[in-house]
C-alpha cells in the first residue's frame, strides 16, 4: 500500500481544522443549530488511499427557512489516476466539493416544503456543477409523505498530462504506439494537438469536453403501523456528452486504443425500503434496488441491517450486509479483435457480483458542561469492507461528531 502524500494530507487536515475553528467561532451567530464534522479513510487493493473530511452546517432563519452549508475535501494518493500509459506510477490529487442550499416551508400544517441547492466540485482534471430543486408534502395526518426532485449537472472533464504523453507516444492507424525503435511513426505532434475520444482519436476536443445530466425522482413514504415505515423511490437520469475515462486504454489486436463510450445514456432505478421496529430498542432495515440503463446494464442490490440501542439508548450498534450483481454493458469486452465504435474493458462496466459488510456505532454524549455552547453531542464510527469478484476490494473507516449549538 502506498501512503497518502504529505502535502495532500496536511492540506486536508488544515481544511478540517479551519472548518472546525469557523464552526466554533460563529456559534453565537448560529445559535441552536446543527453541525456535523466527519473524517473518512479509504484504502483499496489497487494502491489507492483517500482521506476525506466533511463539514456540514444547518441554520434555521426564522420559522420557515433553513440554510444548509457543506464542504468536503478529498486527498487522494497513489494510483488514483488510472492511466497505465501516461501515469504508470499513479499520482496524487485533491478534490474539493461544496454545497449551498436552503428549504422553505410553504405550509407548516401540512409540512409542505420546497428547496434548492447548488453543488460544485473541482479537482485537477474535472470540474462539476449541479443545481437541484425539491418539493415535499405530508398527507393523512402526516402518515404519508410525497416528494419530488429534479437536478441538472454540467461537468467539464479536462484530462491533463498530454504534453508529456505526446513526447513518448504517437498515434498510428488509430492506435497508441511508443516512439523510438523500429516501426515508430514519423508523425510527431506537439502541444497544439488535441485528442478526440470518438473512435478517430485525433480531433479538436479534450479540454472542451462537457457532460450534462438531467435527473428526476419521486418518492413515497408511508407509515404502515406504529412499528413499520415503507418507502418507494423511482428516478431517471439522462446523461449526454463525454462519458469515457480519459485515462483508460483498451488493447485491440496487439495495439492500444483510448476507451470510447456512447455520448448518451439513460439510467433508471427503483428502490423499495422497509424499516421495522422489533421492540423499543431493536429495529430491522431492508431494501431492494433495481437498475437498468440504455448501455445494457441491469443491476440488483439487496441491503439489510439490524440495529439495537444499549445503555438507556445512549449507544446504538448497527450491522448490515449489501449484495450487488450486475450484467455487462453491451459494448464491454475483455479484449477486442478489431476496433469498434465503442470500446471499454473497464471492470466496472462488466458483469460482476460484490458484497459489502458494514458496522456502525453511535454514542450520545449529551450536553457536556465543559462545552456549554455545544448540545446534543453524538460521536459515531463506521467501518465497511467491500469485496467484488472482479478482484476489487476496499476498506472504509469513518469517524464523526455531530450536535447543535
Amino acid at each position: 500500500m502506498l501512503s497518502i502524500s504529505r502535502v495532500g494530507l496536511m492540506r486536508a487536515v488544515g481544511v478540517l481544522c479551519l472548518a472546525g475553528a469557523l464552526l466554533l467561532g460563529v456559534h453565537r451567530a448560529l445559535s441552536e443549530d446543527i453541525f456535523r464534522v466527519k473524517g473518512s479513510v479509504y484504502d483499496d487493493n489497487r494502491d489507492v488511499f483517500v482521506y476525506v473530511n466533511n463539514v456540514h452546517l444547518e441554520k434555521d432563519l426564522g420559522e420557515r427557512l433553513t440554510l444548509s452549508l457543506q464542504q468536503e475535501t478529498d486527498a487522494v494518493s497513489s494510483a488514483s489516476i488510472g492511466c497505465t500509459v501516461c501515469h504508470p506510477d499513479g499520482g496524487s490529487a485533491t478534490h474539493i466539493g461544496w454545497n449551498v442550499g436552503g428549504s422553505y416551508s410553504l405550509d407548516p400544517e401540512t409540512n409542505t416544503t420546497v428547496g434548492v441547492s447548488y453543488f460544485g466540485s473541482t479537482e485537477q482534471d474535472y470540474l462539476g456543477n449541479t443545481v437541484s430543486f425539491s418539493a415535499a408534502r405530508e398527507f393523512a395526518e402526516r402518515n404519508t409523505t410525497l416528494a419530488a426532485t429534479y437536478s441538472f449537472s454540467y461537468d467539464n472533464p479536462h484530462p491533463h498530462g498530454w504534453e508529456a504523453f505526446a513526447d513518448d507516444y504517437a498515434f498510428q492507424g488509430g492506435s497508441i504506439v511508443r516512439r523510438g525503435g523500429s516501426g515508430a511513426p514519423a508523425k510527431k505532434f506537439d502541444q497544439d494537438v488535441k485528442f478526440q475520444f470518438d473512435g478517430s482519436l485525433i480531433g479538436e476536443r479534450v479540454t472542451d469536453e462537457t457532460k450534462t445530466s438531467h435527473r428526476g425522482g419521486l418518492s413515497w413514504t408511508q407509515v404502515l403501523d406504529q412499528k413499520t415505515i415503507a418507502q418507494v423511490n423511482v428516478d431517471a437520469t439522462r446523461v449526454s456528452g463525454f462519458q469515457s475515462n480519459a485515462y483508460h486504454i483498451v488493447p485491440v489486436a496487439g495495439a492500444t486504443y483510448l476507451e470510447t463510450h456512447p455520448d448518451a445514456r439513460t439510467r433508471r432505478a427503483g428502490v423499495f425500503q422497509l424499516n421495522r421496529a422489533l421492540d423499543a430498542r431493536t429495529f430491522l432495515k431492508g431494501s431492494y434496488r433495481l437498475y437498468s440503463d440504455t448501455w445494457g446494464i441491469t443491476s440488483h442490490t439487496g441491503n439489510g441491517s439490524l440495529g439495537r440501542y444499549f445503555a438507556g439508548k445512549s449507544l446504538l450498534l448497527e450491522a448490515g450486509y449489501r449484495h450487488y450483481t450486475q450484467s455487462a454493458a453491451d459494448f464491454h469486452r475483455v479484449d477486442y479483435e478489431a476496433p469498434q465504435a465503442y470500446m471499454t474493458n473497464d471492470d466496472r462496466l462488466g458483469a460482476f457480483q460484490s458484497g459489502a459488510f458494514r458496522a456502525k456505532a453511535v454514542y450520545e454524549l449529551g450536553s457536556p458542561s465543559a462545552l456549554s455552547m455545544l448540545q446534543h453531542l453524538h460521536v459515531d464510527a463506521a467501518y465497511e469492507r467491500y469485496v467484488a469478484e472482479n478482484d476489487y476490494q476496499y476498506n472504509l473507516l469513518q469517524l464523526g461528531v455531530s450536535g447543535s449549538f
